[in-house]
């Protein structure tokens, strides 16, 4: 199949932005940028006969959350199709369950899932025993020790392992074809399916929108550990705890300042050579806010081997496409690629 990219306009700073904006605004309509997502942006309802279950997964031990959903007249007996969802930064199932669900009305088993310190999901453990007894000849032990239960923590090959192990879970899930999954991923949950699919084989078909695929313009070489983030990692090797920021768009939270550093080395970018022929849909915001469709989309669409295409939805910033006639649009698209790619329940 050819490769397919729409004629784009991309805005690369927020004056762009705001020109672009007014021109679509009528003389006395200024459209106010969305600049984050709230809980009355979160509703859906259930369409007539998906059902849905909340379900725990394990990744590296750690209990996670996932909602499931089921498409009318699911099968345990059956081999649908299925989807693992992500959101993107500092973000959590709720604002991404629609689109579990619209997938479920279409025909697949959808599974949207909460990465581990995120959400429902449990935190990072640290524990120090209360008594030195470590014999490496016994591998499990009971003991008494303090434990430390850390949330919010922001790394994203850690979320690359949750993603991984939430695959692993539907492959085991009745009914589900384990040869047949796929990926929806959102902002920079983008770059995580990249990386995803270019280390595991299971990975069927992947769907992302208003993707952030870092480390297109990043210099040769890996990142060069100097300054603050330099004082930081030292602080963490010796003391276990170093800095916090905030992050986050929708709602502010305190993260480490180690995601500066894990931020700063994740390109995923990089690996799109490795994701092979299969099928890579992009769905971008025309006036996308955040980054440039062109360093992101619109330049990995052109390195990925197999099938691709970037949908570019009109007149739109990056959190606009969760919401109304966006969201139909973005929705639908990616269960046309998800049906044309992975096929129907057999």
């Amino acid at each position: 199949m050819a490769k397919r990219v729409m004629a784009r306009a991309i805005f690369v700073c927020v004056a762009a932005l705001m020109s672009a904006l007014a021109a679509f605004a009528g003389p006395d309509d200024t459209k106010e940028i969305k600049s984050g997502l709230e809980p009355a942006d979160w509703v859906y309802k259930l369409p007539e006969g998906v059902t849905r279950r909340e379900s725990t997964y394990y990744s590296d031990d750690v209990p996670c959350y996932a909602m499931l959903f089921f498409p009318k007249g699911f099968s345990t007996t059956g081999k649908t199709p299925a989807v693992v969802l992500g959101q993107g930064w500092a973000s959590t199932h709720f604002s991404i369950e629609k689109y579990g669900a619209r997938l479920a009305e279409r025909g697949f088993v959808a599974m949207v899932i909460d990465y581990r310190s995120w959400g429902y999901s449990d935190g990072f453990v640290t524990t120090k025993k209360l008594a030195k007894d470590n014999d490496d000849n016994v591998r499990f032990t009971r003991t008494k020790a303090d434990v430390v239960i850390k949330r919010t923590r922001l790394i994203p090959l850690k979320q690359v392992e949750d993603v991984r192990n939430a695959i692993s879970y539907l492959q085991g899930e009745p009914g589900v074809d384990p040869d047949r999954i796929g990926l929806w991923a959102s902002s920079s949950a983008g770059g995580n399916s990249i990386v995803v699919a270019s280390q595991d084989a299971r990975v069927k078909a992947i769907v992302m929108q208003v993707p952030a695929i870092s480390g297109r313009r990043s210099p040769k070489g890996p990142y060069e550990l100097r300054g603050r983030m330099l004082e930081d990692a030292i602080l963490r090797a010796r003391t276990g705890q170093g800095g916090e920021m905030e992050a986050g768009f929708s709602h502010r939270r305190n993260v480490d300042l180690e995601t500066s550093q894990a931020t700063a080395e994740y390109r995923p970018f990089r690996y799109l050579k490795q994701v092979g022929p299969r099928p890579v849909l992009f769905i971008v915001a025309q006036h996308e806010q955040l980054f440039s469709n062109e360093d992101n989309a619109y330049a990995a669409s052109k390195i990925l081997e197999g099938p691709t295409q970037v949908l570019e939805i009109p007149n739109i910033t990056h959190f606009d496409i969760f919401v109304g006639q966006p969201f139909e649009i973005s929705a639908n698209a990616a269960a046309d690629w998800f049906a044309r790619y992975l096929g129907k329940a057999r």
